[in-house]
Formats: structure tokens, sequence, C-alpha cells
């Protein structure tokens, strides 16, 4: 059982490929791409409230009822080593060695597992967040984690809180996270369709948006930097933002 949308289109994929029941939680509000694509894999889905005690309480009663093993999206050893990955696989593939690596940040697990990737390297590790959703920005400046945000963002990946796990990670291994607007993100979306030929969303624009912005050019990182977008969930019958 799982909770989150590119989380849980992975994990229905895994589940159908190795023959396993697979249920998932989603928010009313996800995206059409993202609720297909995590049907289309074969997974059963029940719709919640789109905040943090309905997510809760859909969960527990769905494992009542199935018996299911909960796969957090974000907040959980496993799943946090397991995203740290991309890093691995970024700097295997990087022509050069990077200076420096930036990754959105919602509940966390990228941008904590990113930054436990970098470890031994000389790799900087930032991350980019909402200004609608800042609540790991503002966390580090108070020293301490904020457990509920009120988010207002086009980025809807990156709504909720950072994790228990992941704070204290990132407060120790990460450099600093860097907040952009939403219109630096759809600026940011739209130049990676238009430029880079990618089909990107505003949450996976996100550490894009980040590099572009002036708070990280003065920063004056010497050489390449790795930027990770995070998804491409984009529902098509609806104008793209900057329309």
């Amino acid at each position: 059982m799982i909770l989150e949308r590119n989380h849980a289109g992975a994990l229905a994929l895994a589940a159908r490929e190795r023959g396993i029941g697979c249920f998932v939680v989603m928010p009313l509000n996800s995206a059409q791409p993202k609720i297909e694509a995590v049907r289309s894999y074969g997974a059963e889905i029940t719709f919640c409230e789109p905040n943090a005690p309905a997510r809760e309480s859909t969960l527990k009663m769905l494992q009542e009822r199935t018996g299911a093993t909960f796969i957090p999206p974000y907040d959980a050893v496993n799943t946090i080593l397991g995203q740290g990955t991309a890093l691995l696989e970024l700097i295997e593939q990087a022509p050069e060695p990077l200076a420096a690596v930036i990754a959105p940040v919602g509940g966390g697990g990228l941008l904590a597992g990113t930054a436990i990737a970098a470890d031994g390297t000389n790799v900087r590790v930032f991350g980019a967040e909402p200004a609608g959703a800042a609540d790991c920005a503002q966390g580090l400046a108070d020293g301490r984690r904020i457990e509920h945000v009120n988010a207002e963002t086009i980025a809807d990946g990156l709504r909720t809180p950072v994790g228990k796990l992941n704070f204290p990670i990132i407060q120790e291994r990460v450099e600093g996270v860097i907040v952009v607007s939403d219109e630096e993100i759809v600026q940011a979306m739209k130049l990676m369709w238009e430029r880079l030929k990618l089909v990107v969303e505003p949450s996976g624009a996100a550490a894009f948006a980040a590099i572009r912005s002036k708070a990280f050019q003065e920063l004056d990182i010497k050489g390449p930097v790795g930027v990770i977008v995070s998804g491409g969930n984009v529902d098509l019958s609806k104008p793209l933002p900057w329309i």
C-alpha cells in the first residue's frame, strides 16, 4: 500500500511485475495523467481529500481492510536510499565531474537521498522549493522541522512538509534550499518544453528554476551543476500554465 503519485506509479508497476496486489491512496486533486498511469499498472486507487489527516485515516482504513503493508513515499530509510541512486546515476553519466547538484524538495526523500549519495564526493548539494510551500527553507532558517504547511503552489508534487527522517539529514548535509516563485517555475517549465524538448511538470521544473535564479547565481559555483528533474505528469487536456 502506498501514498502519493510518482511513487505510486513506480510501485504499482513493480507490484504488477511481481504479481502482487497494490493499493494506492491519492488526493482528489491529483493530475489526471498520474491517476491514469497508476490505474494502467493495475493498482486499486482510493481517493481522499488533499490533506494529511484525510490521507492518514484513508490509509488506516485500507490497511484494516486489506492487510497490506504501507510503503512510505519519502519518509523511510529504504525509500530515501533508493531515491538517492538518481545522483549515483547522474555522477556516472556526467561527461565531467559535477561541482554541485540541485534537487526539488517536498517530503524530502529525494533531497535527503541525494545528500547521502553525495557523501565522499566533492559534489555540493542544494534543494529547490516553491515559495508557496517553503517549509524546508523556513525550517532550516528556524533550526526546527515545520510539521504543517498551508501549501499554495502550482508544484503539486512539492506541497508535502518535509518528513521526520529527512529533515535532520537535509539539515546536516545540504548547503541550502533555493526558494522559487510559481512564476519562475512556470518560466523554467516553458523553457524546458521549448528548448530542451522535455515534457516536465511544474514540480519537476523547480530545480531548473532554482539554478536560473539570482540566489543560485550568487553562489558562484565553478563547474558543472547537475539538475534532478523529478516529474513529467502533465494533463494535456488542460491549457499549459504559460498559455
